[in-house]
């Protein structure tokens, strides 16, 4: 058995894989591969044997803010191994040779989205993430003029990224969006109903949704810094909500969203929902103490502070 990174040339073996064991089809993956502006074989690890790829590990390359500076992270993802392989440790391999990867690259901060003991064993912490849950009502009349989001408009996307930039830079756990291809690529493929607030001719409010049946799931959501300064944008959530909901032809639909973007806007229920796990790599490349990593993603320093119960938040539109 063979444990390297993933040769350029073996691009389309390495989908063929990951398509033969997930469900999420062959586009999904190279989408994931060919929207990222940070991709990099090196990062997909791979285990083979005479020729054949048996397993794998990804890590995204990315950096996240954390105390309201970047950091770099690896995401680790598509993790995979064929049924007749599983059982021998491959992934653990595979995850140890991710880590060495990261530590050659000095990524700081690690992040995937599992429980699984097998990543607690190599060191990645469980970080709860906290979810609210209100009814809202279909609602057109609004103060602001509430449109579907123009990937195609420049000058747009950059008023979006730079409003992103100042509202993700308050909370832990969200990725830093510093290449416009990833704006254009990445996430406009992943928010397929992204919406903006616009008064004045001034864009003030971003959310993107996934409408599931009775449910509206908010992937993000972002105000500009006079609007959070307002009411942490408690009103431009609620009408921007109710506009779209009036949009997709419904009359009232529970929102679900991270209750962390203002401690859930007073919603009547707030739930422990999923958890992202975190390894720090290198704890003397952050310059500041903490008691465990749980305490590190939740909380702020006091001049950061918004004084909600929780500051991590993990977008889904960055999802790997």
């Amino acid at each position: 058995m063979e444990f390297r990174a993933l040769n350029a040339e073996e691009l389309e073996t390495w989908l063929d894989h990951v398509t033969s064991v997930f469900t999420g089809g062959r586009r999904y993956f190279s989408n994931h591969w060919h929207n990222d502006p940070w991709r990099d074989p090196e990062g997909i690890r791979i285990a083979v044997d005479n020729g054949k790829i048996v397993s794998t590990v990804r890590v995204f390359i990315r950096k996240m803010y954390l105390h309201g500076e970047p950091v770099t992270v690896g995401g680790i993802g598509e993790v995979s191994t064929r049924s007749e392989y599983r059982r021998r440790g491959l992934a653990t391999q595979l995850l140890k040779d991710a880590i060495g990867f990261m530590e050659s690259r000095n990524i700081v901060t690690s992040s995937l989205h599992g429980s699984q003991r097998i990543y607690s064993v190599e060191g990645w912490e469980k970080v709860p993430r906290y979810y609210a849950k209100q009814s809202m009502t279909a609602r057109k009349l609004v103060a602001w003029d509430v449109r579907p989001a123009n990937f195609d408009d420049h000058a747009e996307v950059e008023r979006i990224a730079a409003l992103y930039d100042a509202y993700a830079r308050k909370f832990n756990g969200t990725f830093v969006r510093d290449a416009m291809a990833y704006w254009t690529e990445w996430v406009r493929m992943e928010s397929p109903s992204a919406w903006v607030a616009e008064r004045d001719g001034t864009i003030e409010g971003y959310v993107s949704v996934v409408h599931r049946e009775a449910r509206l799931n908010v992937e993000e959501f972002f105000v500009s810094e006079p609007i959070f300064a307002e009411d942490r944008g408690q009103r431009l959530f609620e009408e921007l909500l109710s506009n779209v909901v009036a949009r997709i032809d419904a009359e009232s639909l529970e929102v679900i969203y991270p209750a962390a973007i203002a401690d859930g806007f007073n919603a009547p229920v707030i739930e422990e929902h999923g958890s992202t796990m975190y390894r720090i790599n290198q704890p003397d490349a952050l310059p500041y103490s903490y008691d465990s990593i749980p305490d590190l993603l939740h909380n702020q320093p006091q001049s950061l502070s918004q004084g909600i119960q929780s500051h991590h938040v993990f977008w889904y539109t960055d999802g790997y």
